[in-house]
């Protein structure tokens, strides 16, 4: 039986064909596999919290093992009993206040929703007057309700905190464990794990750990700071101008300052709200500055501290977030841009390989050549800005050099 001749067309339509094929079977493994990942997320989620905060706390365990006479393991132990002493402290300042006021909260809940009624009806009241007709009633006519719902939510919910304490306490030693091994063998293990690999694997293993410690390591670092100037800025600001509540929102606008692009918005939400309740004459003035001290944070301190972290286009970062949500929701967004960092290394690795500029077991290099390529480009940058600089204080057609007599 004589082979099937085709033709150009149904050449190509069966190259369509079996593309289409292959993606649907590799959707259909993600699917399986993410169902997989599902059943024991709990417990990634701790490894990851552990490989967190061993990222966090690296660079201090290495300063302190490189300039002492301690070992690696009694370093990662002062961290720790360190880290120790200043949450003692925390918790012995800033805990009882934080409670009071949450207390506070939950009992006064329907008194603040009695008081934003009669603010919104004094808006209406307001907007009536100027000829905009907007009706209100449904809306504050509800809050005090839905205000008292809210702090019976509230104290339900800490109920709940209070009986699964057992469950927080044993976790968070879990996490604490892991990360003190990772700290204390994780180069040693990851070595070892190197060396047994083929040379071409090794290289981008290695290439693997540069990458994420640069892209994780960089990015949490930079959140948090972020957050705890942010957390603190807002303290002061509330403070200063008398808003209820102020240790509770700021802690709140800290943590969540941390989650990229919709951490701003969603940290400012809670402070106007509480402000326009309990200090309404005050809340142009809270939200005119707290909206300065995101902007400064957001354009002049962030890219100083991430610049080196991720390094891709904005757009593929708003991409990264919303495909993070949909995949992981909270957590997806709050990994998607070191995840993203992680991809663009070895997608610019992938394209030179494939070029034929970089050899597989040169995979190790990329990163370090990269950034030492960005350092001598903006060495040239700066040494041609101040030739312009220089050039632009010199007269045209004026010689510039000491004349002798």
């Amino acid at each position: 039986m004589g082979a099937v001749s085709l033709s150009a067309r149904e050449h190509q339509l069966l190259q369509v064909l079996v593309v289409l094929a292959i993606l649907y079977l590799a959707l259909q493994v993600f699917a399986l596999g993410w169902v997989a990942v599902a059943q024991v997320a709990d417990v990634i989620i701790i490894f990851i919290a552990a490989w967190a905060i061993a990222y966090l706390l690296s660079p201090l365990v290495t300063r302190i093992d490189t300039a002492t006479a301690l070992d690696r393991t009694l370093s990662v132990v002062v961290v720790y009993i360190g880290i120790a002493l200043v949450l003692v402290l925390i918790g012995l300042l800033a805990i009882p206040p934080l409670i009071a006021q949450l207390n506070d909260l939950v009992t006064r809940g329907p008194e603040y929703g009695e008081r934003a009624s009669q603010l919104a009806a004094g808006i209406q009241a307001a907007l009536e007057r100027l000829g905009i007709h907007v009706n209100l009633t449904e809306f504050y006519g509800t809050l005090p309700q839905r205000f008292g719902d809210l702090a019976g939510a509230y104290a339900k919910d800490i109920l709940g905190v209070v009986s699964a304490t057992a469950t927080i306490f044993f976790n968070v030693t879990l996490v604490l464990i892991i990360a003190f091994l990772i700290l204390n063998d994780g180069n040693t293990m990851w070595r070892r794990f190197t060396r047994a690999l083929p040379p071409e694997l090794g290289s981008e293993a290695e290439l693997l750990q540069q990458s994420a410690d640069r892209s994780f390591g960089g990015f949490i670092r930079g959140s948090l700071i972020l957050g705890a100037i942010y957390g603190i800025a807002t303290l002061a600001i509330l403070v200063l101008l008398g808003v209820p509540y102020a240790g509770v929102l700021s802690l709140v606008s800290g943590l969540t300052m941390i989650i990229p692009f919709f951490g701003p918005i969603i940290a400012m939400i809670p402070v106007l709200a509480v402000t326009f309740v309990g200090a309404a004459d005050r809340l142009l003035v809270v939200f005119i500055l707290t909206l300065a001290v995101q902007q400064v944070l957001l354009n002049v301190v962030g890219p100083r501290i991430m610049s080196r972290s991720i390094g891709i286009h904005p757009i593929f970062v708003f991409l990264a977030l919303l495909l993070g949500a949909k995949l992981a929701g909270f957590w997806g967004v709050l990994l998607a841009v070191p995840v993203a960092g992680i991809i663009n290394t070895f997608a610019r690795y992938a394209y030179e390989v494939a070029r034929g500029r970089r050899a597989r077991t040169e995979a190790r290099t990329l990163i370090a050549e990269r950034e030492a390529a960005s350092a001598a480009a903006a060495a040239e940058a700066r040494d041609a800005t101040i030739e312009a600089r220089r050039g632009a204080r010199a007269t045209p057609g004026t010689d510039l050099a000491p004349k002798r007599e």
